[in-house]
């Protein structure tokens, strides 16, 4: 099998004039700095080692010199394909084209669309493209999104061949509530959730996501005001998925909302959140905390949008303001607007123990009964 070879690297729209010199009758010929020619157009392709199509670019004006090989490409546009299939559109401000494609340097609004059902871009303002490794480098403002995310960091390196775009250098990941179309726009307003790692793998396809800690997240609540504390969460590390909008965070972790009542502060050996249905879930290991009183259960659960709050398994509750004591396999619960939880237990048994406080004043005296009359015969 022979090696890839481009094919039909060059097309060019106007014919290419030479200018031939030579020396004769004893003249010294005159070197002079070749100039570079100015094409109409700039078609350039190559295929895998199967004969099938790899990347393509075109532009509708360039310039190339040909001592250097290098071609400077306007407003260059391309297709990269995956499997001999249209896998991301490519467009960019300028390019430059070394030695017929073995080096691709972009520059400018660079924006790489994927193709297919779900949207998704990487952009960046600077891309070194290497062809034969199916490697980009962004190392100037790299940016990943799909219709609720946004990735960036310092600097990327995209895999091609694998669809994974690594993000180095305080890399962070941003949610928006409302959908986006991210061709179009970015995101209107704040992000309601930031999230900062040490390391991101993400694969735009099919959005799975692994991100090394530690990891930060930050929440502020629809409605509060902007100096207002935000909802905090600490973990290890976090992977899930963007296009589900479910993520996992390892252990330990540790949410925190002093904004509340009270204040509030959850830990556990895992969390779960679903972003979809607004539910933060601790599979294992779930204390919480507010304001003196504690929950303790195997697993608990918090949807955020309604203020629900449900815990499974071993559940202890303790309020020592009223000494009471509460167990039962199964509870459910409610915040309330000033954090108190309003506890049901549906179709189990509950235990419950309380503990009056002594009295501060002395016994009220009984009332004198009369003495009965003798019985008289």
């Amino acid at each position: 099998m022979t090696s890839p070879l481009m094919a039909r690297p060059w097309h060019l729209a106007a014919p290419l004039l030479l200018l031939l010199t030579g020396c004769g009758g004893g003249d010294v010929a005159r070197e002079t700095a070749p100039t570079p020619f100015v094409f109409r157009s700039l078609d350039l392709r190559q295929q895998d080692v199967f004969g099938r199509p790899n990347w393509e670019l075109t532009s509708p004006e360039a310039r190339y010199d040909l001592r250097r090989r290098v071609a400077r490409a306007l407003q260059p546009r391309g297709v990269i394909y995956s499997n001999g299939k249209p896998a991301y559109r490519v467009e960019a401000s300028t390019g430059t084209v070394i030695n017929d494609g073995a080096v691709i340097l972009l520059e400018g609004r660079i924006r790489l669309q994927r193709l297919g059902t779900a949207p998704v871009m990487i952009q960046g303002s600077r891309v070194r493209w290497l062809p034969s490794r199916n490697l980009m480098e962004i190392d100037r403002h790299p940016e990943g999104f799909d219709p609720h995310t946004r990735l960036s960091a310092e600097r990327a390196t995209f895999r091609i061949d694998k669809d994974t775009l690594e993000l180095q250098g305080q890399p962070q990941l941003k949610r928006w509530a409302q959908a986006f179309d991210p061709f179009l726009a970015n995101p209107v307003g704040p992000p309601q959730i930031v999230v900062t790692v040490a390391s991101v793998l993400w694969q735009p396809g099919s959005g799975a996501l692994t991100a090394g800690g530690p990891v930060l997240g930050e929440r502020r609540p629809p409605g509060s005001s902007a100096g207002a504390p935000l909802q905090t969460l600490t973990a290890t590390s976090l992977n899930g998925n963007t296009q589900k909008q479910v993520f996992n965070l390892g252990p330990p972790v540790l949410f925190s909302d002093p904004a509340v009542a009270g204040g509030v502060s959850a830990r556990g050996k895992a969390l779960q959140v679903d972003a979809a249905q607004q539910l933060v879930r601790i599979p294992m290991g779930c204390f919480i905390q507010q304001d003196g009183a504690s929950l303790e259960a195997q697993s608990c659960a918090w949807n955020w949008q309604t203020q629900a709050i449900a815990a499974d398994g071993s559940v202890l509750l303790q309020r020592p303001a009223s000494r009471q004591l509460t167990r039962g396999s199964l509870l459910r619960g409610q915040l309330g607007e000033k954090g108190s939880v309003v506890v049901t237990a549906p179709g189990g048994r509950v235990f419950s123990q309380f503990q009056v406080p002594p009295s501060k004043t002395p016994p009220r005296p009984a009332p004198v009964r009369p003495k009965p009359e003798p019985i008289r015969l």
